[in-house]
């Protein structure tokens, strides 16, 4: 951003300079307006070109939580299965509470995951 401003008051003096050189020297007029302009077609590119970076950007920001979302969906469901896993076997399974415990959390899993897709 202090690039951009430092470069936007840099093309103000330009400018100002040469509205005096015009009105000291009009034969001198062409080429100063030429560098000018391509001054001012610089500067328009500059701007788009730090558009499209902050979209990237933004863009990648996007990306990463999601990528940090999926990671996060990855590890509760290995953290769920190790769970399921490491239960005691016995006669009827899971003992109810634990085993409708953890049927509504997959549920809300299952929701944040299709969210995710």
């Amino acid at each position: 951003r202090a690039v951009s401003e430092t470069l936007q008051g840099q093309l103000e003096e330009l400018e100002r300079a040469a509205a005096r050189l015009q009105e000291l020297c009009p034969a001198r007029l062409c080429p100063v307006s030429r560098e000018v302009q391509g001054t001012l077609c610089a500067w328009a590119g500059l701007r788009e070109l730090l558009q499209e970076t902050r979209a990237h950007v933004q863009q990648a920001g996007r990306l990463r939580h999601f990528f940090k979302d999926y990671l996060a969906m990855i590890s509760w469901t290995e953290d769920t299965r190790a769970q399921i896993f490491s239960e005691s076997p016995s006669g009827h399974g899971l003992p109810d509470t634990p085993c409708e415990e953890l049927e509504r959390r997959i549920e809300g899993k299952l929701k944040e995951f299709e969210v995710l897709a």
